[in-house]
């Protein structure tokens, strides 16, 4: 296979446009990895293995007894090396601090509630529900306008 780098000024970014006569199984393995480089991971434990996650699987990411669990998509609670801080400041936009415990991910919100005393209430599309505290209140609605 012969292989060249060309420089495309007019492409958007983070745009690979590939030469190719013939689509075969190791272009498309080729392309799998490409793709799977843009989708971003976190290393979680269960049962005492480790396991590369996506993030687009997380749900939600919060702390119990110390310890801070991510709930994903197939509801399998992952216990997870890095504090809640840390997770907030490399997480991708999708995800936002609800409360001191926790932060969830956007994509799998289904609604919010502000109940009567201002809290808002958050609703997920698996049937899971969770609410933001009152510090963190001003800036869940920020996020949501």
């Amino acid at each position: 296979m012969k292989i060249e780098v060309k420089i495309i000024h007019t492409l958007d970014d983070n745009t690979l446009l590939l030469g190719i006569n013939k689509r075969t199984t190791l272009i498309n393995k080729i392309i799998d990895f490409i793709r799977g480089q843009d989708e971003e991971t976190i290393i979680a434990n269960y049962n005492r293995r480790h396991y590369m996650i996506s993030l687009g699987t997380c749900i939600t990411f919060y702390t119990a007894k110390k310890k801070v669990y991510t709930l994903t998509q197939d509801q399998k609670e992952l216990l997870v090396s890095k504090r809640l801080y840390e997770l907030e400041e490399t997480l991708p936009e999708a995800f936002i601090r609800i409360s001191n415990t926790e932060i969830i991910n956007l994509n799998f919100v289904k609604e919010f509630q502000i109940n009567k005393t201002g809290i808002i209430i958050i609703y997920f599309k698996n049937g899971y529900q969770t609410s933001s505290s009152r510090r963190y209140l001003k800036k869940v609605k920020e996020r949501l306008q």
